[in-house]
């Protein structure tokens, strides 16, 4: 088990919003809240993640566990581009990166111990990379952009100069490049058209974590203006 929530109630003034709930996710578990606007759904969410304090019940999360939330109309606002933003989740990986090539410059001109303790860095340096991804970062990257609905035009264009739409698809984007064990979601298809719909869909079905989406009932969100 990754979240446990137990008898959860929350009211604000005079209004009962949450009354008792309680349930669990699973490691790797795919699960939705669903409901109209209204009924507590975001209130919910917001408890879990430690935005607001319960009146009654309990929420755990598991030890060493990470969970990564994602608000409705969540954004990033920077002056990077979008290409640089979503990078910024790989730091570490591109940190290794460049350590590797100072290694490969190093060896030149060195021989015995000093050789030896070069290689030997550079050996678990490339196993560091490796097992962080580092053979598929750039082309998992390009991926989530483009399945976001993002062009290649559009990576050199500064995150400041997007819509609020598109600056959540770039929250979007980075969140999901994070993989944390939990990934949480609050009505993460308003900012995305159908293609964008159906490759996140893909993505979150065989993601190698837990996620929770919060959603309103297909019929509310049918007829909504």
């Amino acid at each position: 088990m990754i979240l446990s929530c137990q008898n959860i109630s929350k009211a604000f003034s005079e209004n009962q919003v949450l009354k008792n709930v309680s349930f669990h996710i699973e490691d790797y578990e795919k699960a939705a809240i669903v409901g109209i606007n209204g009924a507590g759904k975001t209130t919910l969410l917001r408890i879990i993640v430690g935005e607001l304090q319960a009146d009654e019940g309990s929420v755990t999360l598991s030890k060493s566990k990470t969970l990564g939330y994602l608000a409705q109309n969540d954004a990033v606002d920077t002056s990077n581009t979008i290409y640089d933003e979503l990078m910024s989740v790989k730091r570490e990986l591109t940190d290794t990166e460049r350590q590797l090539r100072e290694c490969e410059a190093a060896m030149d001109g060195l021989e015995g111990i000093e050789l030896e303790d070069v290689m030997k860095r550079y050996s678990n340096l490339t196993h560091l990379f490796e097992t962080g991804g580092g053979y598929s970062y750039r082309s998992e990257l390009t991926g989530v952009l483009k399945g976001l609905g993002f062009s290649e035009t559009d990576f050199d264009r500064r995150v400041s100069e997007l819509s609020g739409g598109q600056k959540t698809r770039v929250a979007l984007g980075k969140l999901l490049l994070q993989k944390p064990d939990l990934i949480i979601l609050d009505e993460p298809t308003n900012h995305l058209d159908m293609n964008s719909i159906a490759w996140l869909k893909t993505y979150l079905l065989n993601y190698n974590g837990a996620v929770l989406i919060v959603s309103r009932s297909w019929e509310t969100r049918s007829t909504a203006p």
